[in-house]
């Protein structure tokens, strides 16, 4: 680890939550089926549509209410034979309920004059948010709490057709989603694809806390009204990310995903190693707390499913004066960090603090 520049920790975050990513090939439409999918063409919206409309009069022969609590749905071609199946998702309760209390995935396949529902047998039996279809694969995440009106993602599963219906073809534990896009953004940092780490951010920042100190970005900031847009961050990305402060970020991640998590009392897993280093004991360690508080703070509409702490410290003994004329051997520490938030499957960048 390149030896943090200055010992002493500045609590200065940057509130620099999460960005959007584009949307999938194969668009999830709305929960009213009367509304297109935004991000298709329109004729492709239509043609979605009604096949979607198809679909529905389908299911009613087989549950007539499956619209009374509440459904969503996908289109798309799982079998790859050149026809956009439909999945839908809808509640499920007692006659008298006004909310769903656990969730029903039924997918049918169109068969041209008709569509045929797959076996439940083969659905899952987590209760599952729809995700997107992408490449025939149906993309599904699984929740906390069913009838939640905020539940949380525990799991990630990818579905594929086998020729005869649709199985489990991949799983990530939310621990596991947290080390592959940890992984992903060391490596980023390390190779200064500045596109995937600004991607992690959501424009325009505030210049305001960020470690950007008697920078060209801090002058153009102050110029811009104390904001930063995406333009600005990619023509002064060395100054948000120097080249040490990226090879520290890198670095930590690198080292402490090296190690095993260990649980804690609260459910937070953690990683860490450390190292002598002459005087110095540097520390590696990545935190992932599931489900935090953050996003019940208010005005925060964006789900969290876990937030990520990744810090490199140093401690150090060091002689200093003792104000007589003699020395004493005072320790000092000092740290790095980030701090990111799991949306939607990835992480984003809400935070990072800086010493030095």
């Amino acid at each position: 680890m390149r030896k943090i520049a200055a010992l002493s920790l500045m609590l200065g975050l940057a509130a620099c939550q999460s960005g959007t990513d584009a949307a999938p090939a194969d668009a999830a439409a709305s929960k009213d089926p009367s509304v297109a999918a935004p991000a298709a063409p329109a004729a492709t919206a239509e043609a979605q549509k009604a096949i979607a409309e198809r679909a529905f009069v389908a299911l009613r022969k087989l549950d007539p209410g499956f619209e009374r609590l509440g459904f969503e749905h996908l289109v798309g071609d799982l079998d790859r034979d050149g026809q956009d199946d439909v999945v839908v998702l809808f509640g499920q309760g007692t006659p008298d309920a006004t909310m769903a209390a656990s969730k029903k995935l039924m997918v049918l396949m169109n068969r041209g004059n008709d569509f045929q529902a797959l076996p439940q047998a083969d659905m899952p039996e987590f209760c599952p948010e729809l995700d997107k279809i992408s490449s025939g694969r149906l993309y599904l995440r699984a929740i906390d709490i069913c009838s939640a009106a905020r539940p949380k993602t525990t799991d990630y599963y990818v579905y594929a057709w086998n020729g005869k219906t649709v199985l489990e073809a991949e799983h990530q534990s939310r621990q596991q989603r947290v080390v592959a896009e940890l992984a992903e953004l060391g490596r980023a940092l390390r190779m200064r694809d500045k596109n995937l780490v600004l991607g992690r951010m959501n424009f325009p920042l505030e210049a305001i806390g960020l470690p950007i100190y008697e920078t060209a970005l801090e002058k153009a900031a102050a110029a811009a009204g104390g904001k930063i847009d995406r333009a600005l961050a990619e023509k002064h990305y060395t100054d948000l990310f120097p080249d040490s402060r990226a090879d520290t970020y890198a670095e930590t991640i690198e080292q402490a995903l090296g190690q095993s998590f260990a649980s804690e009392p609260d459910g937070t897993l953690v990683a860490s190693r450390s190292q002598q280093r002459g005087k110095s004991e540097e520390t590696y360690s990545i935190s992932i707390q599931p489900d935090p508080d953050a996003d019940r703070e208010e005005g925060n509409d964006e789900l969290i499913d876990a937030q990520v702490s990744v810090i490199a410290a140093v401690a150090e003994e060091v002689e200093v004066s003792d104000g007589e004329g003699g020395k004493s051997v005072e320790r000092q520490e000092g740290a790095e960090s980030l701090i990111l938030h799991l949306i939607d499957g990835r992480l984003r960048l809400a935070a990072f603090n800086v010493a030095g």
